[in-house]
């Protein structure tokens, strides 16, 4: 299937890795965010692996978000194309993150809360960092696509250039999640170079499966301390082979598809899930880290998916909760927020 189709047809590849990154981004806030969060794992095969996909878990989600980008790019109207990515990025932003903000602070067993109402969402609450930071990367991008520096080659590459500097120089304040847009900004850059200027010649499946299996193997044999922080050079080089040699191995599976086509409702809705799920089980006694893990990844991944399909018969939940458009006949289709 064509890698430059629009969403008039469904790209399985595409779908196929925004359904893993969905997979990996559940079970991460499954297994939790530190040893004090989620199953509350110090050690252990999946608190290892947990933390090593860290390097590529939002690295595909945003190249992801870039690649599709191109596919319905910014071109002249800036005040519709901004009114859009309000609509779909911010609304759902504020009315979701504030309601999870609510929930953390009056469900016990939650693993945080909002440190200072007074910021709320001045400083992302929880995940929702994500969606703040690629709505800066839609700003940046409104002058650099009225100017047509991305249509080139070179101009792209100029960019992506600035964009690596700033990565790794850890330039940025969590304020507005300023530090997320830079730390985003790179990946997006490298996704809308591959859809836009994409490199077609023999034996790319193989090429991609060689790369990938070196970062795997690179992974395994020295772990974090040999890469450094999330935003250190070897973090980018990581996250960025990674990506590339997903789409070359151009893998394609139904499930995951299926999967990768709520993959922004995902997003917005799967800590609801984990932490009920994990919650309700621990209730019940339930303490097997395994079968907790395999539970909560299906809960978190299957919740969200009967949310979208609910929310999306009622024009003000779509918009409050999905960030779409008012109700249309016919079938509504799943849209990516850089689409």
């Amino acid at each position: 299937m064509d890698m430059n189709q629009t969403s008039v047809r469904r790209n399985i590849p595409i779908d196929t890795l925004r359904g893993m990154a969905c997979i990996f981004l559940v079970a991460y806030h499954v297994i939790g965010i530190t040893p004090e969060s989620g199953l509350r794992l110090h050690d252990g095969v999946l608190k290892e692996a947990n933390d090593l996909l860290a390097y590529v878990r939002m690295p595909l989600f945003t190249f992801l978000s870039g690649f599709v980008y191109a596919w319905r790019p910014y071109r002249d109207d800036w005040q519709k194309f901004m009114h859009g990515k309000v609509r779909r990025l911010i609304i759902p932003m504020l009315f979701v993150g504030t309601v999870f903000a609510c929930f953390q602070a009056i469900t016990p067993g939650t693993n945080s809360m909002v440190a200072d109402w007074r910021f709320l969402h001045l400083k992302p609450v929880a995940h929702f960092w994500f969606i703040e930071s690629l709505f800066l990367i839609f700003l940046v991008l409104v002058p650099l696509e009225h100017f047509r520096i991305l249509d080139r080659r070179l101009g792209l590459f100029a960019v992506f250039v600035v964009s690596a500097l700033l990565f790794v120089s850890n330039a940025g304040t969590p304020w507005f999640s300023i530090a997320g847009a830079a730390y985003l900004l790179p990946f997006f850059l490298s996704g809308l170079y591959c859809s836009r200027f994409p490199l077609e010649f023999r034996h790319q499946r193989a090429l991609g499966a060689i790369f990938l299996s070196f970062v795997i193997m690179y992974l395994l044999l020295y772990g974090q301390e040999s890469i450094g922080g999330r935003r250190s050079f070897n973090a980018l080089v990581i996250g960025m082979v990674s990506c590339v040699a997903l789409l070359y191995i151009r893998f394609e599976s139904g499930a995951l598809a299926s999967i990768g086509l709520y993959s922004y409702t995902i997003y917005l809705f799967h800590v609801f899930f984990t932490a009920a799920s994990r919650i309700f089980f621990k209730s019940f006694g339930l303490k097997h880290i395994g079968i907790l893990f395999v539970l909560g990844t299906i809960i978190g991944l299957a919740g969200p998916v009967l949310v979208d399909l609910v929310a999306s018969k009622f024009t003000l939940a779509r918009l409050l909760l999905l960030g779409k458009g008012p109700l249309k006949k016919g079938p509504i289709p799943a849209v990516n927020p850089a689409g």
